[in-house]
This record gives structure tokens, sequence and C-alpha cells, in this order.
């Protein structure tokens, strides 16, 4: 049965109508607006494109009604406000029909049956079934009728049945579903109530064969940035920022991560384990987290029981992983040309006689003759990562439970050098426990009790990923053997270890890290709507490091004997035993939160109305002084009162009053407001028409104040510190007579306190096609405020060594973001398809900066700014130096040609403008698909960043930048300017050794687009038949084969895209194709 629209006025006396050969459809609609009448019908009773001429004035209803069926075997019947359209008994009983037995079985997305679907006759609503725990179900229908499929959190479908037997269904996830519930800051509401920017992460998106949650995250909604700087396992967590950055630091720009209910670290959280993810992006979403709320939030919520028998999930996957991108060095004979051309440049003479190069060329003797390939020599073509996840739900009336066990297991991209008899190899394993138990001891009362925690070992190279890679950058491939064939290490001078003695040969580090969290959640119905809760948490850390490490012999073959064995020099006396060495870190913390919270609903108001404390403690347990020592603490409390009429105007004010021990006594706490307005379009009257084009309208638009206590890694900084010193003086009087005294050593302000955001959000969601295809999009601007910083603008006659900090910076953060899907199934096949996109530009109002010439202010530009020189090509000829801006060194034809910015005929600091973008992009984006056939199922998920670049830096990358034959070469070092070929659109200037001239100078030459587009994962399964799988009691098992960052397209070619700035000298991002299988039990 199908109800037309809904009004509350008496219905009006007469109808006024003039249409012509018009669908009866439309009729109706008119009727409606004429009145207060609803009319409810069947669809397979009313034919509703049946045309319809007809002219009344000033009718009543039950005349224009006799006119409108007159000659149909349609009939009506008034009762209430409503008009009931029926057919007559014998037009009925004219078309007798056969009962056709229908059976099927109804997935989700992922191939997985779902139970307790309610299957209804459209047209017989009342008449209907439910699918059985292997998501099968039986009915007997008519053959021209219509099914209605319908689940809680999925899109309902009509199906025809159409002379079928078999009808199998896949739903679709509906996250727009107006009667969901959305989690929003400590607590959950009604999506369609929700006037906050935010958005889900659906669940299954997560499952990716990584070791860090965080990993997986770009590209998967609109609004969060997300930054993979190293893949070094354990220390694999990606930069997240939620709409850029809107502070001076970008690591003061993190978002606060809540992992159900507290503030915790979810890198570590096992994605089966996760059972809703939210972001929440504007001040309306984020004003009850107050002083912690400015830089958005994150809040995780892991799975808990359900009702029924014990329900088993396993998870398997196995994994092989790869660089994305190693970078490629030039090979011996070719650095020693280059080595050769670059002196010779510069007037001196040739380093390498040809008789070497060639012998290098031909490998004739690689130990007197190296020719080695660093990164081929530190890193494996492949490595492995595994996972396992086995988890059991179920409970009564009474108690639900979840028990999730899971491991991961990756091994690093190191070789194993062999070269000592400890392990120095690169691992690391984690264990994760997380058990969640929910009790309903009476009706009114339910108690909820969560345990999660993890156990991770860890194993190193005593020397750093860091130093590895600088070193392989650092070294030249003719610079020296690694390993001689008695086992002795190659070094060239004391100072020296080559790559691969940093590897294996220094000692290694064992890491073991464990985290307990612990939740106690009692909620009490007091009155119809209205409860209270309280809840309790302790977390606790641990980490600690056994380094064992040691200085290794190293040795320079000088040639060979008589008898063709190496010589010898020794280079380093090393160290013969292990010396041991041990760091800790741990803390614990406490939070406790009661709460009230109401909400009613009184015809068609809709009131609701929370009343928050909370307070959390955290101690370093390994302090190893009394500022360290002393407890963190947050203390506050937050409020939400919402206001909805009819689901069509919605209105909500949320605030956070909070603060921490961190601030000066008079600036602890702080009043944090937000007021949002939203407006259903499609819920109107006046918009019922529109409604088969357009089922959801809702505009939404908020401001609020939040807060950022991330300002300084100083505990305490309104407090000075002071130190009586013989090295710090004071002249005074005429006669400058020097006095000794006080300084202040460390930073301090006299005021501090937070950084306050105000935000304003404007935004649209809309769904279209029958509830298919949705959108949602945001404009947000930022005016963040009171940003932490020192004072340069303080005259140095003021006598101040160490000039004091302020709440003194401004910035300016705006921008828009977009995420539209649509999914539908036919028959056997299922579609959806995604895609977002995220533009934000910040801009620094204030940062108390002093600059001798306007171009070189930092106001005005963005937060990470980088300022170089504008190179305007290569000199071409002595006559065009002669005529250029001085620039400092033996300027030549073939070096990079700047502009004089400010006119005064040479090339210096003062010729330093804006350049680029930046190393954080400014735009995101991502897009996906999936598409299922049967058992079959297919997905891919695109990621990509724009208005980003980085600028090139150091050894390795700059030729001869130390001004010597040291430093590594890039394979592009052939691609350089030559008298020879003096081309202009070269990838490096003039070679050179000995006076660098300028061309390694901060520029636009060196600036390069790192912007691109990556294959973030791509997944191939196949659900196995039921009937195969019934024999052994297994449902729903399903292998898949997953790749992770398998492709990357970008202009920049040199190392991963996203290492960012300088040389790529860094544990480099890896890619994995992994085989799985999950089924259910």
């Amino acid at each position: 049965m199908r109800p037309v629209s809904a009004q509350t006025a008496e219905a009006a006396k007469t109808i006024t109508l003039n249409v012509q050969n018009r669908p009866i459809k439309e009729v109706l609609t008119l009727i409606e607006r004429q009145s207060d009448y609803i009319f409810v019908y069947y669809d397979n009773i009313l034919d509703i494109h049946r045309k319809v001429t007809l002219k009344v004035t000033n009718q009543p209803i039950s005349a224009v009604l006799k006119q409108l069926f007159a000659g149909t075997d349609n009939t009506w019947k008034l009762s209430g406000r409503q008009i009931v359209i029926g057919r007559s008994v014998a037009a009925a009983a004219a078309t007798p029909r056969k009962i056709t037995r229908i059976t099927g079985v109804v997935r989700d997305q992922n191939n997985d049956p779902l139970i307790g679907v309610t299957i209804r006759i459209k047209a017989r609503p009342n008449i209907g079934t439910a699918t059985d725990i292997n998501g099968k179900y039986l009915l007997d229908v008519y053959p021209d009728e219509v099914l209605e499929f319908s689940y809680v959190g999925y899109k309902s479908q009509d199906v025809s049945v159409a002379g079928q037997e078999i009808v199998d269904v896949v739903m679709l996830q509906n996250d727009a579903i107006l009667d969901a519930v959305e989690v929003v800051g400590y607590g959950v509401q009604k999506k369609i109530s929700v006037i906050g920017s935010q958005q889900t992460i659906a669940t299954k998106e997560l499952k990716v064969p990584v070791a860090n949650l965080t990993q997986g995250l770009a590209g998967r909604v609109s609004g969060l940035v997300s930054v993979q700087r190293t893949s070094e396992p354990g220390f694999d967590d990606a930069n997240i920022y939620i709409r850029g950055i809107s502070t001076l630091t970008a690591s003061m720009s993190a978002p606060l991560t809540l992992v159900d209910g507290v503030p915790r670290s979810f890198s570590n959280v096992d994605p089966e384990d996760i059972e809703s993810f939210s972001i929440l992006k504007d001040a309306s979403a984020t004003a009850v987290y107050g002083v912690r709320g400015a830089n958005g939030v994150i809040i995780i919520n892991t799975k808990s029981g359900l009702k029924g028998r014990p329900k088993f999930s396993v998870r398997y996957t196995e994994g092989l992983t790869k660089p994305t991108k190693i970078t490629d060095f030039a090979d011996g004979a070719t650095y020693m040309e280059m080595s050769n051309e670059a002196s010779l440049t510069r007037g001196g003479g040739k380093l390498y006689s040809q008789e070497i190069i060639d012998k290098t060329r031909r490998g004739e003797d690689p130990y007197l003759y190296p020719d080695v390939d660093w990164m081929k020599h530190i890193l494996r073509n492949f490595s492995r990562n595994r996972s396992a996840n086995v988890n059991v739900q179920g409970g009564s009336d009474k108690a639900v439970y979840y028990i999730g066990l899971a491991y991961y297991d990756e091994n690093g991209m190191y070789k194993d050098t062999k070269l000592a008899d400890y392990n120095s190899n690169t691992f690391y394993r984690r264990y994760n426990v997380t058990s969640n138990l929910t009790l309903n001891p009476f009706r009114t009362t339910e108690i909820k009790l969560g345990i999660q925690g993890y156990l991770a070992n860890a194993n190193y190279p005593a020397s750093s990923q860091a130093s590895i890679f600088e070193s392989a950058y650092f070294t030249p491939p003719t610079y020296i053997a690694p390993l001689y064939p008695d086992g002795k290490l190659g070094a060239f001078s004391g100072g020296d270890i080559n790559p691969v003695a940093q590897l294996g040969a220094t000692g290694y580090a064992n890491q073991w890290r464990s985290q307990v969290y612990s939740n106690l959640r009692i909620t009490q119905q007091i009155y119809k709507g209205l409860s209270v809760s309280g809840m309790f948490s302790f977390d606790t850390y641990n980490y600690t490091s056994n380094r064992f490490t040691k200085t290794p012999n190293t040795y320079h073959a000088t040639g060979r004997d008589a008898n063709g064995n190496l010589l010898y020099e020794q280079t380093r006396q090393g160290t013969e035993n292990l010396a041991y060495s041990l760091s800790a870190k741990g803390n614990r913390a406490i939070y406790l939160e009661a709460a009230v919270n109401y909400r009613n609903t009184f015809g068609r108001h809709t009131v609701s109305g929370m009343m928050l404390f909370n307070q959390s403690d955290e101690i370093n347990t390994k302090a190893t002084n009394v500022e360290e020592a002393l407890p963190y603490r947050f203390r506050g409390l937050a409020g939400r009162f919402t206001y909805s009429f009819d689901d069509r105007y919605f209105g909500e004010f949320n605030f956070g009053y909070n603060g921490s021990e961190n601030f000066a006594p008079k600036n602890r706490y702080g009043f944090f407001p937000s007021v949002g307005l939203g407006w259903v379009i499609s819920n109107e009257p006046f918009f019922r028409g529109a409604t088969e084009v357009i089922q959801y309208l809702k505009l939404r638009g908020t401001w609020g104040r939040v807060g950022n206590s991330q300002i300084s890694g100083r505990r305490f900084a309104y407090l000075a510190t002071v130190k009586d010193t013989n090295d710090t003086s004071y002249q005074f009087g005429k006669n400058m007579d020097q006095t000794y005294g006080t300084t202040a050593i460390d930073e301090y302000a006299v005021d501090v306190t937070w950084e306050i955001a105000d935000k304003t959000n404007i935004g649209l969601d809309m769904r279209l096609l029958n509830n298919k295809f949705n959108l949602q999009f945001d404009a947000f601007k930022e005016s963040r405020k009171g940003i932490y910083l020192r004072r340069t603008s303080i005259p140095s006659y003021f006598g101040m060594i160490n000039n004091p900090y302020g709440n003194i910076g401004k910035v300016e953060n705006k921008g828009i973001e977009m995420s539209v899907s649509y999914a539908n199934s036919w028959r056997d096949w299922s579609l959806s398809v995604m895609g977002n996109y995220s533009f934000n530009r910040n801009k620094v109002l204030e940062d108390d900066s002093t600059v001798a010439y306007p171009w070189q202010k930092t106001i005005g530009n963005k937060v990470d700014q980088r300022f170089g020189l504008i190179a305007l090509g290569l000199f071409e000829s002595p006559e065009e130096i002669a005529a250029a801006p001085v620039q400092v060194g033996d300027t030549r034809p073939g070096d990079i040609r700047y502009k004089d910015i400010n006119g005064d005929g040479k090339i210096d600091e003062y010729d330093k403008v804006p350049i680029g973008w930046g190393s954080v992009p400014e735009i995101i984006y991502g897009f996906g698909f999936s598409v299922g056939w049967k058992g079959l199922s297919l997905s891919a998920m695109f990621q990509g960043a724009a208005h980003v670049d980085a600028i090139l830096s150091g050894e390795g990358v700059l030729p001869f930048a130390q001004g010597s034959s040291r430093g590594n070469l890039l394979s592009n070092i052939t691609d350089r300017w030559t008298e020879a070929n003096p081309r202009q659109d070269v990838f490096y200037p003039r070679l050179s050794i000995g006076n660098m001239n300028m061309n390694y100078e901060a520029s636009t030459w060196w600036l390069k687009n790192t912007s691109y587009l990556r294959l973030k994962n791509i997944e191939l399964s196949y659900t196995l038949p039921d009937r195969w799988m019934k024999r052994i009691h297994i449902n729903n098992a399903r292998i898949f084969i997953q790749g992770v960052n398998l492709l990357t397209f970008s202009k920049f070619k040199l190392w991963d895209v996203e290492l960012g700035d300088g040389r790529g000298a860094k544990y480099p991002n890896i890619g994995s194709v992994s085989l799985g299988i999950n089924f259910n039990f």
C-alpha cells in the first residue's frame, strides 16, 4: 500500500481543477495540495499512468472522485483524512491468478548472507517472511507481484517476480537511511538530525593487509589528508590531518582520536574488531571536546556482541611486500666520468684515469675497482607479511559478547647480511585481543565491560634507518667494496662505515610494546527518554628497547700481492663484544565520565539534551625528573541540546567547558560553543512533486568555537626557567659596565593559553535515483588565533637573550569537499561506485615575523610555504653572465641564472620569494568501484593528491654537493648541461666540484611536482557456493586476492612521491599482494 504525503490542517471542503490529458498520479497530487486529504493505494490496484481530463470548480471531494474514477474498476472510500483507493470485487475476481513459490538467497556486497532480512509482497504488505541464518527465504506469490526487501542499515529494494522461481538479491549498504543512527561526540543521533559535518568509513574498507590502521585511510572520505612518509615496520604511522593544517606547526595539527569514547591511539587496533569509524570535522561536531577539538576528531567504536548462537568468523591473509619505488643510482663508470667532468669544468684535473674507469666498467676486480649499487645490497626485492583474526559473538536477552584474537607478522625490506651470529633483521609481530561484554540484568539497566590490548615485538639494526639510507645516498658506488671475500668489512676511513656494515655488523635493537585498554560503562534508564550513565577506564602502555651495539673492524683493500691475495689497510679498530643499553617509556591513564541524556518526542516536536562531566589523568610511569612525573590532566563539562520539528527543521547547540593544568591559572578553562541549523527540504509539502527525482535534500549550517591545547612541547610554559650565569652579561650606563645576571633558558610565555579556532560550515546532503545516488557537499572556513610561537619583533636593545613566546599567531584555512556514491543491483549483478574530493588552502595572517622586503613575508602565504630563488634558466655565454646580476662564485655557462627581485644588481638571500605549493597537498581525492556477479566480486580504490611538491636537496641528489667527489649520483645524471649539449631543459645544470657557485641554492630549478594518482587497493574475491560448504558446517566462505599500492602515476620518478622533501633517504613505502580466505561457522 502506498501513502502519498501527509498534512495537518482540516481537509478542504471544495476542489477546483482544470487538467487535460494528465497522468492520474499528478491529479491526485493536485488534489492533495488543495486539501488535507492523503491518498492510499496499492501499486497493482491503480494505473498511475492513466491519462485524465477533468474540469471542476468548487466541487466537494466526493463529486470530484466520482468523476475521476468514472468508467474504471477502481473504488474509493473516505476514512478520516485518508482516501483509500480500491478495486471492485467483480474486477478482482475477473482476473484469477496462479500461485508461484519463490526461493532465493539475500547477500550483502561482500556476498555474506544476511540474516533476518524482511521480504514482503508489496501489494499485500501483511504477507511476508524473513531470511534464515543462511540468508535463504521461501514465499508464495502471484507471478506478477513485486517483492520488497528491507534490512536495517541497507537500502530497500523492489524486485519484480516476473515469472521467476528463484530470486537472489544483493543488498547495498545505506549509510544515509533516515532511521539509522550516527556516532557523534559523546553519543549517537538519528542521521537525519545530524547537522555537523562528519562522515563514516565503512568497516569493510578498513580491512587492508597493513600493520598500521592509519595506512588504509587515504582517499576513503573527503576532508581527510593522509601522507605516508615511511613504511618502516613499527614506525609507519601516516601523518593525518582533518581539513589540512590550520596552525603554524604541522606536528600540532593532529586530530583527537577516541577509541570506545576514550582518548587513545588507534594505530594498532585490528580492523576486524571495528564496528564504526567516524570523522568529525566542523565545530558543531567537535565543540563538545573543547580545547582538544580544533583539529577534528576521529571516533572508533569496537564491536559488541549480537544476540543468538555463537557465530565464529575467521580471516587469514598471506602476502608479499615490495617497495613502491627504489631510488636508482648511477653505475660506477658513469660516476667516475661525471666526477671527471665536474672537476674539469672548474679548472681542475681528472680524478679517475680511463684505465680505472674501464676496469670498473668491465668488473675486472670488484674488490679493487668496486661498482656497488648500495640499494640492491641493503634491500630485498620482496618480503612478506601475514595476518590472522578469529572472533566470536553471540548472547541472549541478558548478555551479549564479542571476543576477537588477531595476529600480524611483517618482515622488513632489509636483506639478511649474515654478518654476525645475532639477528639484526627487521621484523614486527603484534598480538591483539578485544573482548566486549554487554549485560542487561534489568530491563532498564545496561552494563558494558571492554578489555582490549596488544603486545608487539620488533627487531631492528642498531643503526637507524635514517643513518643506513643516508650512507647509501652519501657513499659513491666506487668508494669501497661492502664485503671482502674473507669476510672483512670495507671502509675507506675510520670515520666511515658502509651501509651493509651498518645494517648487519653494528648490533641490533629488540623492542617490546604493550598496551591495555579497559572500559566499564553503566547506563540506567530513569524515565521515558531520560537516562544517566557513568564510565571508568584504565589504560596502560609500556615500551622497552634492549639495544646491543658494537663497532666492527673495517678495512680497505690497497692492492694484491704476487700471489693475487688482497692487501689490506685497517681503517677502524672495532670492539670485540656487544655493548648493552636499556631504554623504557610508559604511561597509565584514568578516564572518568558521568552523563545525563534526555530525548523525547511530543507530536511533531523532538527534543534532546546531554550534560556530561569528564576528567582524564595521564601519568608518565618512566619519568626521569619532577616535571615529567606530574600528571597531565584534562577536566571539563560538555553539553548538547537539539530540537527538531516534523523532521524538517533542526536546531542544535553544543558546548564544551574544559581546560588543562598546563596553562596559566587564569587561562586554564575556556568555553567553546557551537550552533547549527538544518533544513530537510525534501520533507516540505511543496517539494512533493520533486521527490520522484530527489528523494532527500538537506541543507546544513554551523558556526562554533573550539580550542587546541597542543601548543608546546614544554610543560607549564607560563613559568620561565632561569639560571644565574657568568656566561651572560648585561651592560648599563654610559660606560656600558658589564653586569652578570640571570637569563631564561627555555621557552616561556606569561599568559600562555590554548589556540582558538572559529569555524563556519555550510553543507548539503542529497539522494537521487531512488536513493541509489548520494551526494554530500561542504564549504568551510576556519580562523585560528592565539597560535603559540616565539616573538621575533622585540628589538635587541631590550636586552633579552631568549625572546619569550606568546599566543600571537593567526592562520586562516578554508576549502570545499564533496563525496558522491552510487549503488545498484540487477538480478545476479551489483555495482557501486564512489568518489570524493577535498580542497583546502591555509594562509598565515600573523606570525610576528620581521623581514627586509614585503615579498619575504610569511603573512599572506601558506603555513608550509617554501622560499627560494626564481630560476630563469641556464647561462649560455660569458656575455650573458657579464650582463646579469652578480652571483657568488665563479659563474660559468651552464650555471643557473636567477631573477634579481630587489633590483640591487646581485643575487642573495633578499631575492628569495615564495615558491611552490608545499609538502602537504592542498587537494586530496579518491574514487573507486565494486562490481559483483553471483559469487565473484572485483573492487578497486584509487587515491590521489595535487597542489603538492618537493624541493630536492642533499648529497646523492645534488651532484657533489659538498664540494668534493663524495656523494652518490642518481641514474639520470647524464641529463645535464654540457658545452656539447647546451640544452635548457636538462635536469642538472653544469656539473662542478669545488666552487659550487649558487647552483644548489633552494630555487624553482629544484622544485618538483609530486602530484600523484595511486592504486591504493584492488581486490578480486569469490564466495564459494553454500552447497559446497554445508557438509563441513561452514557458510560464507570467501577467497580473495588483494593488492595494496600496486601502481603510482606521477611525473616525479626519483623516489616514492609521499616521502617528501630532500632526497628520499628513508625506509621506502611498500606495496603488497596478499592471498586470503575468510569464513563463518
